[in-house]
């Protein structure tokens, strides 16, 4: 709506009663006729942007409405004093800006307005976490956060109203609540996976690092660990020649290990090039281990053939 108040003006020529008692001089009520088309101040302009109408003598406001009037008029929609809700808004979700802006300061930078490094690494210890602890990607994906070591201001204001969480205590149990709902609820846990790739790239960047997606990957999996990701992550540590990960092989990956069964992969269907290569190596090493366990049993064979030879004599 921004600043244009034309919505608010009064019809033409609308006639208003006032009693005596609002300062009219005069022995009864007084009739006023309010010319929409005249000119009016800015404080006439704000008045009639207002949620105040004038009433007919002898009607009484209803309980609270002049509270309800001052909460508007100040631009608090959230929460107005008398309890009530605006906007579809519950009044008991509704976190103090003051709070927030507190908890903020506590934590950020001396010379950017945003939580860096230094910061982070204080909060995650009050929180009784390690940076690298599955919890702390958790809060970084419920404030939203756009690049890691950094929460900005808006990030971190805006992430914790959402969480409905104004104090260090309130974020440990919000935490705790979603990590456990993680663990049960495949589609947050969708929401998380992918967040994590755009949270892990470089600034201008738009491929992960190999050494970062083996992190990343690590660290996410906390929960709903695959069976296939110790060996995933072997044949990439292997294998560091690669360039990097990209954002589609990323989130593909996820329906690779969910849906994807090696012995009956099929290398024609569109799966990114890097897990034919990842099928190819774990193949090759199925036959090598196969090799290597008949002949050993081979070994074993003609080690019991001779002790029985030389026990026999």
């Amino acid at each position: 709506m921004g600043s244009c108040l034309t919505c608010f003006k009064a019809p033409p020529n609308q006639t208003v009663t006032i009693p005596a008692t609002a300062g009219i001089s005069g022995p009864g009520p007084e009739t006023v006729i309010i010319d929409s088309d005249a000119g009016i101040h800015e404080t006439d302009d704000l008045l009639s942007a207002s949620p105040i109408r004038a009433t007919p003598v002898g009607t009484e406001r209803k309980s609270g409405s002049f509270k309800k009037t001052i909460g508007l008029l100040n631009g608090n929609l959230n929460a107005l004093q008398d309890g009530s809700s605006v906007a579809g808004k519950d009044l008991a979700t509704q976190i103090s800006d003051n709070d927030l802006n507190k908890l903020f300061e506590e934590y950020k930078d001396g010379q950017e307005d945003a939580i860096l490094s230094e910061g982070i690494e204080r909060l995650c210890c009050d929180l009784g976490y390690k940076p690298d602890d599955f919890a702390i990607l958790v809060l970084a994906w419920r404030l939203d956060a756009s690049q890691m070591c950094q929460f900005t201001k808006s990030e971190f204001i805006q992430g914790l109203q959402q969480m409905n969480a104004a104090s260090i205590d309130d974020v440990k149990v919000r935490l705790k609540q979603i990590t456990e709902k993680l663990e049960d609820d495949s589609e947050d846990f969708k929401l998380l996976y992918r967040f994590t790739f755009r949270f892990g790239l470089e600034p201008g960047h738009r491929i992960l690092s190999l050494d970062m997606a083996i992190s990343l990957w690590r660290l996410v999996f906390t929960v709903h660990t695959p069976d296939i990701l110790p060996r995933w992550l072997h044949f990439l540590e292997q294998h560091q020649n690669i360039r990097g990960v990209p954002k589609d092989t990323w989130n593909m990956f996820l329906n690779f290990v969910e849906t994807c069964d090696i012995t009956q992969y099929d290398d024609t269907e569109a799966w990114p090039s890097l897990f034919d290569d990842f099928v190819e190596y774990e193949q090759e090493r199925a036959k090598l281990t196969k090799s290597v366990t008949e002949d050993n049993r081979e070994d074993e064979s003609i080690d019991e053939d001779d002790n029985n030879n030389g026990y026999n004599s």
